[in-house]
């Protein structure tokens, strides 16, 4: 795991793999999850997978979040309201456990503190901890927020044309070019810039 996370935050999340032993498997990049966390059943063993593309630090959080769906499983025995107080007890309890090795970056730290206030279903469903999260990711991307109104962009994950619109919280209103059709895309949405 020292490939895809710094040494001392591998021997924190070694702990609690030895605590809490799950299979953990490094996935492919995925456009619609970082990670997963699956039960098993029967003979299979539960298994946690993680997209090998992340960053260290987003790679990080995401293991963080499926090893407490395994700690809370093997607490609870049920996968009913998967991300509800039990889990985010968990949660962040294990981000509280890597904030005190002062695991992350002083820069990142702050947005952890604060993810853990209110911990969301994903990182991504957290805007301010996703943009300090890409702050280190290899290759920066352009994310929709970054855009001014009316520019158009492609949606990376689908390659449709966009205009960008008005704000509306944590979407912008957009127009699809080809069937003039409106759209709510979230702000953290990954764009590339339509230069035709």
């Amino acid at each position: 795991m020292q490939r895809y996370m710094p040494e001392r935050i591998c021997r924190i999340i070694y702990s609690w793999l030895v605590k809490y032993p799950v299979k953990v498997r490094i996935s492919k990049p995925r456009k619609t999850k970082l990670g997963d966390y699956r039960i098993g059943g029967g003979r299979k063993q539960p298994v946690i997978s993680v997209n090998g593309d992340l960053n260290p630090y987003a790679f990080t959080v995401t293991l963080t979040h499926e090893i407490a769906h395994h700690i809370d499983f093997l607490q609870r025995k049920t996968l009913a309201t998967p991300h509800g107080d039990s889990w985010k007890g968990v949660y962040s309890e294990l981000l509280l456990q890597l904030l005190a090795a002062n695991a992350f970056p002083d820069e990142l730290t702050p947005a952890v503190a604060r993810h853990i206030q209110n911990p969301k279903a994903a990182s991504c469903s957290d805007p301010a901890l996703l943009r300090e999260l890409r702050a280190y990711d290899q290759e920066p991307m352009i994310v929709l927020s970054d855009l001014p109104e009316g520019a158009e962009f492609v949606i990376v994950s689908n390659q449709r044309l966009f205009q960008k619109g008005k704000l509306k919280r944590t979407r912008f209103i957009c127009t699809e070019i080809q069937t003039k059709k409106r759209f709510m895309v979230h702000g953290e949405c990954e764009v590339s810039i339509n230069h035709s």
